[in-house]
């Protein structure tokens, strides 16, 4: 007698990390141009959120001369678009003042991922109701170490 495993998510209480493993980090595109890729591209660009309500990002900033600043883009496959997500007023988000995109600015330490102290690592949650999928945007990528989850509650 076989035994149905799931491969989805379902309903989780702790946060999934979306690169694929805990602990993995995820990879933000360079350019705007990565992402406009309407129907064919779509399983290879972001990552995808099986319609979790929350999504948790952790930023640790490697680089001290700037703080490096990560945006975050929702796709919905209704829309077949990409999208910046953005804050809600009166919701998980209100703390970011009004109807603002989400932008992260990462804590400048200049310390290797193995010498970063907790108080050196930014950490958001935000709500993202009904998005398919989730990628960031930054600059300069290099400088930064970027993972990222989602959960139900």
């Amino acid at each position: 007698m076989s035994v149905h495993k799931y491969t989805s998510w379902g309903r989780t209480r702790s946060p999934k990390n979306i690169a694929g493993s805990q602990g993995g980090t995820v990879t933000p595109v360079e350019s705007l141009d990565d992402l406009r890729g309407i129907t064919s591209a779509i399983g290879s660009q972001g990552y995808a959120t099986e319609n979790q309500r929350y999504l948790h990002v952790l930023i640790e900033d490697t680089n001290e001369d700037d703080s490096e600043t990560v945006t975050v883009f929702g796709y919905c496959h209704a829309f077949q678009r990409w999208f910046p997500l953005m804050t809600r007023v009166g919701g998980t988000n209100a703390a970011q003042s009004g109807t603002e995109e989400i932008s992260i600015v990462g804590e400048d330490s200049n310390l290797t991922p193995a010498s970063c102290t907790p108080d050196k690592r930014t950490y958001r949650v935000y709500e993202i109701v009904g998005v398919d999928r989730v990628a960031f945007h930054c600059a300069d990528a290099s400088e930064i170490n970027l993972f990222a989850a989602c959960s139900t509650f």
